[in-house]
């Protein structure tokens, strides 16, 4: 199955879900996406990158809301996918990033990062 999965060039339902998440926050941070979702995040001044605020949970549930899980992700990727001029950019090296991590798992668990190679 994952043989077939990398000829077609296809994420698999993890990374994808990644990659969705990342690409609907790129493009709120970036004010592309409606702005009820920019107003989602707080925003860290931390040199001249963008990094988000990930607000603290106390319940599985909460790790998982997107207000969340958005911001671990976002944060999680390296800083020349976060800082991509456009979202056409960010898609191509995003899906390059998650094409070269062999195998992924979503960590909820706030005090690790969300994306884990196994």
């Amino acid at each position: 199955m994952d043989d077939d999965l990398k000829t077609l060039h296809w994420l698999t339902i993890k990374k994808r879900i990644i990659f969705k998440i990342a690409l609907l926050v790129y493009k709120s941070v970036n004010r592309i996406a409606p702005p009820y979702l920019h107003e989602l995040f707080g925003y860290v001044a931390h040199g001249n990158s963008i990094r988000l605020d990930v607000p603290m949970t106390k319940t599985k549930h909460g790790a998982r809301a997107f207000s969340i899980i958005g911001p671990r992700i976002f944060n999680s990727l390296p800083e020349d996918i976060r800082e991509s001029n456009s979202a056409t950019t960010f898609k191509k090296r995003l899906k390059t990033y998650l094409f070269s991590k062999c195998d992924l798992e979503l960590n909820f668990d706030p005090r690790k990062s969300i994306i884990v190679n196994k």
